[in-house]
Formats: structure tokens, sequence, C-alpha cells
């Protein structure tokens, strides 16, 4: 996942451009070799709302945005087709929350691999991003911004 707007170190999995920026970005093992998550951090450094609109990637035949949702006493995960992101504030992609889900994997990859995928805004555009694969039970620490 690295940006096709600005630049991006992988050592901290970042992209920025002059208006967002892209942090934390980890994708999980695949589950079975069929299914990943890409989990991230956006950061809106303007005043005004963006929309992430659609993520894709060479490595998945299928990219869906999902949240977790709860309902009586069950977990499920839907499907959004698009997400504000409020001026001045952030989106956080992980487990339990909003999340991109990989389905129909083309390509295999483990933990220490990277993977490339590119976020797409209503008004910031295109920005590509570098994550690092993880095994899911290291996702969380990870993400813990501490």
């Amino acid at each position: 996942m690295a940006i096709a707007i600005a630049g991006c170190t992988s050592d901290r999995q970042q992209a920025t451009t002059t208006s967002i920026e892209v942090s934390q970005v980890y994708v999980t093992e695949p589950a079975m070799g069929e299914r990943a998550a890409l989990y991230f951090t956006v950061v809106n450094r303007t005043a005004n709302d963006d929309e992430l609109i659609a993520v894709s990637t060479p490595i998945a035949n299928v990219v869906e945005i999902h949240r977790t949702v709860q309902q009586g006493g069950s977990v499920r995960m839907e499907p959004v087709t698009s997400l504000t992101l409020p001026g001045s504030g952030e989106l956080r992609f992980a487990p339990g929350g909003y999340h991109v889900m990989l389905l129909e994997i083309l390509e295999s990859f483990t933990a220490g691999d990277y993977i490339d995928a590119t976020l797409h805004f209503r008004y910031a555009g295109e920005i590509a991003v570098r994550g690092e694969v993880l095994k899911y039970a290291d996702i969380e620490k990870a993400l813990d911004p501490s």
C-alpha cells in the first residue's frame, strides 16, 4: 500500500497527501488462503469532510469495506458502500469495527510480506499504501497507538 500522490515510508506503513494521512496499515494472514482483512487509520488534515468510496488491491478479486455489527448476541459483518471521513477527524479500521475484506485472494502471502492497496477518496483521490502482513493474533498489538 504505497502512495500514488505523495511518499510512503514502509517501516511505519504511513502514507500522506496534503489532506489525508494513512498510518498503521496491516493485513492479516489469509484464513485458509481465501480471505484476509486490511486494517489502517486515516486522518483528515482539513476542515472539510471527505469520503472513502472504495479500496482496491491487485492481490484479491473482491475487496469490500465492512463494519462489524453485534445484534441479539451474534456478530456479523455488513458491507458498507462508503464512509465519511469528517473534517479534522479520523477513521480507524480495526478488529471488531470497520475493516476491509480481501476475498478471492489471487496470490499467497504470509506474515512478514507486504501487500499494496489503494484507498479511493471522493475528493482527495487515490492514496496508495503498503501494509505488512501479520498473524491475526498480532494485529491488536500492532494497532495499539501506545
